[in-house]
């Protein structure tokens, strides 16, 4: 396992310190959590982003909210909703 060192505001560091006696778990213990849940967030983001790049690149024809509603019977729901 790999270290690392970063420097955080003071009052960060008083809120990890916190939570960490709170929970009796570790600030590191932490922190690794912190990181992993957002390293995972932005994985899916960025396949969320590569997944829309590739469906938008085979150019297939759009619809807009209104002609879906209109082909589906619901074009007076909308209005009564509005």
């Amino acid at each position: 396992m790999s270290t690392i060192t970063a420097r955080i505001p003071d009052d960060l560091n008083a809120a990890l310190t916190k939570v960490a006696k709170q929970t009796e778990r570790s600030k590191s213990h932490i922190i690794l959590k912190a990181i992993q849940s957002y390293v995972l967030e932005l994985q899916e983001d960025i396949e969320d982003y590569n997944d829309a790049e590739r469906i938008l690149a085979q150019n297939n024809p759009t619809y807009s909210l209104e002609e879906v509603m209109k082909e589906l019977g619901f074009e007076d729901w909308k209005e009564k909703n509005d």
